[in-house]
């Protein structure tokens, strides 16, 4: 892989923090994934694309309060050009996410993150092409901590129960809830 780029990174204000790049990336043998038509599609096989560029657009911006309060925004836009496939099989061209961390109280902190991006093209061995479908999923969570070495945590995932492929032939899980406890052996 080769990377060329530009970028700016800074702040606008003590809170507001920012950075966009723009970069021309060029791979060599870049493994492309394509569903195989045996076994009903859900394997993959490797095709290799001998020189993929790869012209992307990526900006951040953030705002941040101390240890108290975070969120950020982020947007990367890719733009292939391949040499031996046709598509860029598996690779997403648009990409959304943003990231919340909220301490609400002092031993209570609000999670978030969104992800939202347009379809991967896919292709299947000796079977159809095509584009999957745009895809949204919101997670949010909360942590708790009772002391400095013990903390419980509740993840919820894919809060909209959204049907979506990241991958060809591989469903998201629908809404789902998730639950911890941290242990910590270091009492700092």
């Amino acid at each position: 892989m080769q990377e060329r780029y530009a970028g700016i990174k800074g702040s606008l204000t003590d809170h507001v923090t920012y950075s966009a790049k723009v970069a021309f990336n060029q791979y060599w043998n870049m493994p492309l994934y394509v569903n195989d038509s045996v076994g009903g599609g859900k394997d993959f096989l490797i095709r290799y694309d001998s020189s993929l560029k790869d012209f992307l657009v990526h900006g951040e911006i953030a705002y941040t309060v101390g240890e108290q309060f975070s969120i950020s925004a982020g947007l990367s836009m890719h733009q292939y050009k391949l040499s031996t496939q046709a598509k860029a099989w598996g690779l997403l061209p648009l990409e959304f996410n943003s990231t919340l961390k909220w301490q609400i109280l002092k031993d209570l902190w609000l999670k978030s993150d969104l992800w939202a991006w347009d379809g991967a093209d896919y292709l299947v061995v000796n079977g159809p092409s095509g584009k999957n479908n745009p895809a949204f999923d919101l997670n949010a969570g909360v942590e708790f901590r009772i002391t400095k070495q013990l903390n419980l945590w509740l993840q919820m995932n894919n809060i909209f129960n959204n049907k979506y492929e990241r991958w060809n032939q591989y469903q998201s899980y629908g809404f789902n809830i998730l639950g911890g406890i941290v242990f910590s052996f270091s009492d700092k």
